[in-house]
């Protein structure tokens, strides 16, 4: 019975072999070709623009807009060729008046382009509070670099920035981007504002949203520091598409609102009304997943309905699904039996790397560590806790084990640290890590193993006490 499964199973497989081949041969597959205006070279290194100094600096930023109270994230990034060494230290340095540094992360060392090397730094910037609206300007600044392959030196400058502090800022979410019709999509906008800034309410729940159809509307205050959050959330459907429009969009919104603060227009009566402001959201294209369409068979309702022998019906009908079953039986039993071994060993494989059983582990190996030992036995005490403590931070956000130690600490760090994990641990773990690495790679200080000891164990409670496990 299996070798005769075999046999029809090689023969369907050469078949198919030979029909793709033929399909290949049919649209010209493996003949000469030659490019034309839109076809691109193969060759990714074409499109990686070459170098022209020894080192470069590129300038981002996440926002060109901000408001009272929010970071403002800033991102170099740093190229330099083969044979230059840059000054990295000078980046903690400089002067970006008037925007104070609260942090600044030098990434490590990569490969770019295979000819030269490249760094990733991030600023995280702030204004003071009290600054007027406007725009300010990051100012630039230069880096030190030594080209040692041609005995030479210099300085790379990056380009300076204007950024623009407003009063209000609007994001928009969308739960999901492809729907069915029928389907109720949740559209979502976040709106950032200063205290004397008032949102006109009721127009946010006039709006026209064709041809999506407004199913719910919700709307909340919060104060959140210096500023107002006001989170509109709107339930839209779609029943019915336009017969001529291919492309569907939630059309842009306005956003209306009122500078408290601001002299109003005079009224004929005496009286005042404020100058009412304005502030438009993207449109946000949507895909329509399916299309409902009618089918017009008109004669098939006068047919009336077919006959069929018994014969007929045991053949095409009972026989096959006899057949069916009885295949069923006879080659997906083993197969069933490993598919319930492959998932009860996944299962088993998750519950070893959960948050919790990592825990545990780490207890133990707390509990049995002895800081007298000889220095061997300690280092190699320490790379087991160590590597229990990156096992658990990276079970706590869901990471391959293999990914979280292959890492440096650095950048599990930032892995890390998120509005979801507590600042405390992750400061916390970021201590011991580094201190653990001194151990492992460098001389042995006692005092500051047991202190780290006593970290870990506090990792742990306030893990167990924010319910992370």
């Amino acid at each position: 019975m299996k070798r005769v499964l075999f046999v029809t199973f090689l023969c369907a497989f050469v078949f198919l072999m030979s029909f793709g081949t033929c399909k290949a041969q049919q649209s010209g597959y493996g003949g000469e070709q030659e490019y034309g205006d839109s076809v691109q070279p193969r060759d990714i290194d074409t499109l990686i623009p070459e170098m022209d100094a020894a080192a470069e600096l590129w300038l981002f930023v996440e926002d060109y807009r901000f408001v009272t109270g929010k970071m403002i994230h800033l991102t170099l990034q740093l190229i330099w060729k083969l044979g230059v060494s840059v000054d990295v230290e000078e980046f903690n340095t400089v002067d970006l008046s008037p925007f104070k540094i609260e942090n600044v992360t030098v990434g490590e060392r990569q490969i770019f382009n295979n000819d030269s090397d490249f760094s990733v730094i991030t600023y995280i910037l702030s204004l003071p509070d009290d600054v007027e609206m406007g725009i300010y300007t990051i100012p630039a600044f230069f880096i030190s670099y030594t080209d040692e392959a041609n005995k030479s030196s210099g300085q790379v400058q990056t380009s300076s920035m204007a950024l623009k502090k407003v009063p209000i800022l609007v994001e928009t979410e969308l739960d999901r981007d492809v729907i069915d019709i029928g389907d109720t999509l949740k559209y979502t906008l976040t709106i950032w504002h200063e205290k004397y800034v008032q949102i006109l309410e009721e127009n946010m729940k006039q709006l026209n949203l064709s041809p999506f159809d407004l199913r719910g509307f919700r709307i909340n205050e919060e104060v959140e520091g210096e500023l107002k959050k006001t989170t509109i959330e709107y339930d839209l459907s779609i029943y019915e598409l336009p017969e001529k429009s291919e492309n569907f969009e939630i059309p842009s919104m306005p956003v209306l609102y009122c500078d408290e603060r601001e002299a109003g227009v005079k009224l004929g009566d005496g009286g005042e009304s404020l100058v009412t402001q304005r502030i438009d959201t993207p449109a946000i294209p949507v895909l329509i997943n399916s299309l409902l369409k009618k089918i017009d068979v008109p004669l098939e309702g006068a047919k009336g309905p077919l006959a069929y022998s018994q014969k007929d019906i045991w053949l095409r009908s009972h026989l096959p699904v006899i057949m069916g079953f009885v295949i069923i039986i006879a080659l997906g039993a083993n197969e069933i039996k490993k598919l319930v071994y492959r998932m009860s060993a996944i299962i088993r494989e998750r519950m070893a790397m959960s948050p919790l059983a990592y825990a545990q582990r780490l207890e133990k190996l707390v509990a049995d560590f002895d800081c007298e030992v000889g220095e061997d036995e300690l280092r190699h005490s320490i790379v087991k806790i160590d590597c229990t403590l990156r096992g658990f931070l990276g079970a706590l956000k869901e990471m391959r084990g293999d990914v979280v130690r292959s890492v440096t600490t650095a950048k599990l760090i930032d892995t890390i640290r998120d509005e979801k994990m507590a600042e405390e641990i992750v400061n916390v773990a970021d201590n011991v890590l580094n201190a653990f690495d001194c151990v492992i790679f460098g001389d042995i200080n006692r005092d500051k193993i047991k202190k780290a000891m006593d970290d870990v164990s506090e990792i742990l409670k306030e893990a167990k006490r924010r319910s992370y496990y």
